[in-house]
């Protein structure tokens, strides 16, 4: 199913709306959601829209709310999202930390308490385009853990994404690094059981923790659990992103004395620098791509497509979908109800 980017911001727009979310809370949202689908993540894009649709009809979810800064100290800010919307809390929180390191070199930024942050390569994307360097953890609470630590049977950890994100020179798109500390975010085990697709293996556990390649099993009673990436390593940052945002955020961590109401919550840790502090422009634009040239250049494997750098997979998708974004038939039926419930017509 093909829907056009204006179809896609009405549809969205329509539906928060209906919902009393105020015109530019919405507007953020849908902006951030056809984004994720343009760049190839639908886990993380208009698919998601009737959990949170749900999410705002039982009172979770707080439509209208906006992030609150805790604390000012220059190059260190702490906000409260007060279970906003995480797409506009998101992007508030780190243009604030962005205008930050303009003054002061870097910030070190901590939120607390916001609703689903989204595909967090979009706030790499926001930094890179002011010309700074992000580097992101953050961590996931108010709902039962889905990832399994390394070696275990059953699910003790969150999905945890990390997120790096630099400017490069020569027009060059910039390099985004977005990833689950998972071997799939919880999102693309709901789109591909959606849509009747099966998940890669070594990215799941049933509920008896054998291996399974049936992304139902995270929907089942007992759930399944996700894996994380690369065995001990990936569950090694997991735990990494937990400490960070969860403590250093004020928000806490997945440890079973804190809520588990079933809606995700998000908590953050980020650093934002300018790389014009360290006063060597020239240099760092050379170097940089200089050292992507010889990367790129690297002879492909026999039968493979050649080497590509973090953040050229989305530039080429954001190029491919520059007029429409692309649903899966589950999907679309999904918005589609919702669409009837609210009372809007067709696609907005």
């Amino acid at each position: 199913m093909r829907l056009s980017l204006d179809a896609a911001t009405r549809l969205i727009v329509n539906v928060l709306h209906k919902q009393q979310v105020p015109d530019d809370i919405a507007h953020d949202v849908a902006a951030h959601l056809i984004e994720a689908d343009r760049v190839g993540y639908a886990s993380h894009g208009i698919s998601i829209l009737p959990g949170y649709a749900k999410a705002l009809a039982d009172g979770q979810l707080d439509g209208a709310a906006r992030p609150e800064r805790l604390t000012d100290s220059g190059p260190f800010q702490s906000w409260h999202g007060h279970h906003g919307f995480g797409q506009h809390v998101g992007k508030q929180v780190v243009a604030s930390a962005i205008d930050a390191a303009r003054r002061h070199g870097h910030c070190v930024v901590t939120l607390r308490d916001s609703h689903h942050l989204g595909r967090m390569g979009h706030y790499g994307e926001q930094a890179a385009a002011a010309g700074m360097v992000l580097v992101a953890f953050t961590n996931v609470t108010n709902r039962p853990p889905m990832v399994a630590p390394f070696g275990g049977a059953e699910a003790r950890l969150t999905t945890n994404p990390l997120c790096f994100a630099s400017p490069l020179p020569d027009g060059r798109p910039p390099l985004i690094l977005d990833m689950a500390t998972s071997a799939i975010a919880f999102n693309k085990a709901r789109v591909l059981a959606d849509n009747g697709e099966s998940a890669p293996a070594g990215a799941l556990i049933d509920a008896q923790g054998h291996p399974t390649c049936d992304p139902a099993v995270m929907f089942a009673k007992p759930p399944g659990a996700l894996l994380p990436f690369g065995a001990h390593k990936g569950y090694a940052l997991g735990v990494v992103a937990e400490l960070l945002a969860g403590v250093l955020s004020g928000g806490g961590t997945i440890q079973p004395e804190n809520p588990r109401a079933g809606l995700a919550t998000n908590h953050l840790f980020a650093l934002v620098f300018d790389p014009a502090s360290a006063g060597t422009p020239a240099w760092q634009a050379h170097e940089a791509g200089a050292f992507i040239d010889y990367l790129l250049s690297c002879p492909p494997q026999p039968g493979g497509e050649g080497v590509q750098y973090p953040g050229e997979y989305e530039a080429r998708n954001r190029e491919r979908h520059a007029a429409h974004i692309e649903l899966g038939e589950g999907s679309w039926k999904a918005l589609a109800d919702l669409a009837a419930r609210l009372g809007i017509d067709g696609a907005g």
